[in-house]
């Protein structure tokens, strides 16, 4: 069979089917092989994502290098297997220059949003996982990942907000998770004129106090001189109401949203029942 085989592969057109079998087997297994990298480093950003890693990132970041890796390979080895693609490539090689100053203009914004990926990538001013505000646009929400070209946030309705790297690179980022992850949030009620100031102020900390996801941040000097652990303050003598702030400090930025939504619940019901009435427009009317 090899016998027969052999004058036909050694000719004109045999060479041609040859060179194209050959290709596609090539193709196919390039596209296997870069699957089962995207998979394998896939898995391993799940398992350092939910041990909170900064590996995660890197990994991340490393699989979309190793996957272009795997099909540039495949690519060449197709290009360089056919000898019509082989020459081409080489004439285009010849013409390096004018073809350099082209796909360099062409490609600027595209190579900046690599090299600020791999910035990124080594300065570390966000990860994977890290809760952002990006100020230009006021967009909020969890990194979800950092690929060669872009950064991906997903925000608190679910969707994906596609940024560039080299946007991501150069704007003011607003980080709650760097260096320290713990959240205080300002929390503000109005109370009216004729409420009792001490005692609402007294309320509210004693509701916050009773909060498992409240976090006492003060240091033991704190402690020593008696700071209460719940900061509520007379902020301000509005127009119509009485404004009062309180700090409510958590682990991060969403115990903070959970425990702010459950002190605002409580603190109504507790208010009502001890004669406390919240502040709220009103409008009369006075009649000649």
């Amino acid at each position: 069979m090899l016998e027969l085989l052999q004058p036909f592969l050694q000719s004109k057109a045999g060479s041609v089917i040859g060179s194209i079998v050959f290709a596609v087997l090539v193709l196919v297994v390039t596209f296997l092989l870069a699957k089962l990298v995207n998979r394998v480093m896939r898995r391993l950003v799940d398992r350092h994502r939910k041990t909170n890693s900064g590996a995660a990132t890197v990994l991340g970041f490393a699989r979309y290098i190793a996957v272009a890796a795997v099909y540039f390979a495949g690519v060449m080895v197709v290009v360089y297997s056919i000898p019509l693609l082989s020459s081409a490539v080489r004439t285009l090689l010849t013409a390096g220059g004018v073809i350099a100053v082209v796909a360099g203009l062409a490609a600027q914004e595209a190579l900046g949003s690599v090299v600020s990926g791999m910035m990124i990538l080594a300065f570390k001013p966000f990860r994977m996982g890290d809760v952002v505000r990006y100020i230009d646009n006021d967009i909020s929400g969890v990194i979800e990942e950092i690929t060669l070209h872009h950064t991906a946030i997903r925000t608190w309705e679910n969707k994906r907000v596609i940024i560039p790297n080299s946007k991501m690179n150069s704007a003011i980022i607003e980080n709650a998770d760097y260096a320290d992850s713990k959240v205080c949030v300002f929390m503000q009620i109005g109370i009216t004129y004729e409420s009792n100031v001490e005692m609402a102020k007294k309320l509210l900390a004693e509701e916050i106090l009773q909060q498992p996801d409240f976090l006492d941040v003060r240091t033991p000097e704190q402690k020593a001189a008696g700071a209460p652990p719940v900061q509520v303050v007379l902020l301000e003598l509005a127009d119509s109401s009485v404004i009062l702030r309180a700090s409510l400090w958590a682990k991060d930025n969403s115990t903070a949203f959970g425990l702010k939504c459950k002190v605002l619940e409580n603190i109504k019901k507790t208010y009502e029942q001890n004669g406390i009435d919240i502040a709220y427009p009103h409008l009369v009317v006075m009649q000649k």
